[in-house]
């Protein structure tokens, strides 16, 4: 009949579609399974990344996962291969260029239509003011010397480092969206609760959106000789379980280049760790860490003021700063953008399946050429008014 190709095709593109929902809802679920499954901060607990010679890379109270992956002050990229109870081993990938890959490492084919669906994405309205989101996604985190605890509910001292951070940010000019909502109490439902802030911090399309945390090792591994004097350190996570990874990556390696220029050895290290911490919403969102729960309030405070001027200068100082910053740069993560993605990728995965099911049903490229031409031509022809009496194409299958 003449519609069977047609009703086949149909048939073939809503199994694809449903399959694809189905991979949607699973990796829904893991993430949602990642978010009550907390990676970080376990009280009492120090995780040590090693390599291969035993040689101490990093160490902190984020969980450390097979496949996680660290860039170190000296930007020496590490990938963890295996992790025994609370130590990881990891191998050496490369020294990095700052910002990008691996040197030597090819961009995966994902990573390419990631940045062609970016590109695809509409050009939002102007906006040459300086904006930036700062928020804590776990607000009751504060510092033993000058809080006199590790922790406050409601709100601890990291409200008050995010506080400094974003005064330092509105003097040099920047627009800061700052939410001081501490999304307590401090549990494996924290990021649940601070996404609904940074989806409200969304609507007003900030450049990048910067989540304030810190640590909770001893405070030795979080100080460093910084413009002459001894300071808290800050290291940057990027969530590996989201589609912005690469991107996240890219800004996070772009604000290390600059400290590394401006105030070398302020950045300890990028953490490319296990979970989202939603920066699934936003191709340009971090979370640092401000020293440790046993670092000095009043030194985190005077770091981020330092790293306010790093994150100022990239963003709005230098060539790849100003683009990722241009117009719209949030909207690809947001709600938004998210849902434009997934309609891309619907539309790809059925325009392969499609491809893939005509080159094993006919045979080969021609056949399945002249297979869609004639199916082009008969439907245009019944959307225009029927066929003539005589075509060919509406005898039977005997003929008749």
């Amino acid at each position: 009949m003449k519609n069977n190709f047609f009703k086949r095709t149909a048939s073939l593109a809503l199994i694809l579609g449903v399959c694809l929902l189905l991979a949607t809802v699973f990796s829904a679920a893991q993430e949602l399974d990642d978010i009550f499954d907390e990676f970080e901060h376990h009280s009492g607990q120090v995780y040590t990344m090693v390599d291969q010679d035993g040689q101490v890379i990093v160490r902190t109270a984020r969980r450390i996962s097979v496949g996680d992956e660290y860039i170190n002050m000296a930007n020496n990229y590490y990938r963890v291969i295996s992790v025994e109870e609370q130590e990881a081993v990891a191998e050496l990938v490369e020294r990095v260029t700052l910002a990008g890959p691996p040197v030597g490492e090819e961009e995966g084919w994902i990573a390419r239509v990631n940045r062609l669906l970016k590109m695809s994405l509409p050009a939002q309205q102007q906006n040459d003011q300086k904006k930036i989101a700062v928020y804590n996604s776990h607000g009751a985190e504060s510092y033993i010397p000058g809080d006199g605890t590790e922790s406050k509910d409601p709100g601890g001292g990291i409200l008050d480092v995010g506080d400094s951070f974003a005064s330092a940010l509105e003097k040099l000019g920047v627009n800061v969206i700052r939410s001081k909502e501490p999304h307590t109490p401090h549990d494996a439902g924290a990021y649940q609760r601070s996404r609904r802030t940074v989806e409200e911090a969304l609507k007003d399309q900030p450049d990048a959106l910067i989540d304030v945390h810190r640590d909770a090792v001893p405070e030795e591994e979080y100080l460093e000789q910084v413009a002459g004097e001894e300071r808290v350190q800050i290291q940057l996570v990027v969530g590996r379980q989201n589609q912005n990874m690469a991107n996240n990556q890219e800004f996070a390696e772009g604000l290390k280049k600059v400290a590394d220029e401006k105030y070398p050895g302020l950045v300890k290290g990028i953490f490319m760790a296990r979970g989202s911490y939603n920066q699934d919403l936003s191709p340009r969102a971090t979370l640092i860490e401000v020293g440790s729960h046993t670092n000095d309030k009043a030194q985190a405070e005077e770091s981020v003021q330092l790293f306010a001027e790093v994150v100022n200068d990239y963003l709005y100082g230098t060539d790849e700063g100003r683009e990722i910053a241009g117009p719209g740069a949030t909207t690809p993560g947001g709600p938004g953008g998210t849902a434009l993605r997934a309609v891309l990728w619907v539309l790809l995965a059925l325009i392969l399946g499609v491809a893939g099911y005509l080159l094993i049903s006919t045979g080969g490229i021609e056949e399945a050429k002249q297979k869609l031409s004639e199916f082009r031509r008969r439907e245009f022809a019944d959307l225009l008014g029927g066929r003539k009496k005589n075509d060919p194409d509406d005898r039977g299958p005997e003929g008749s």
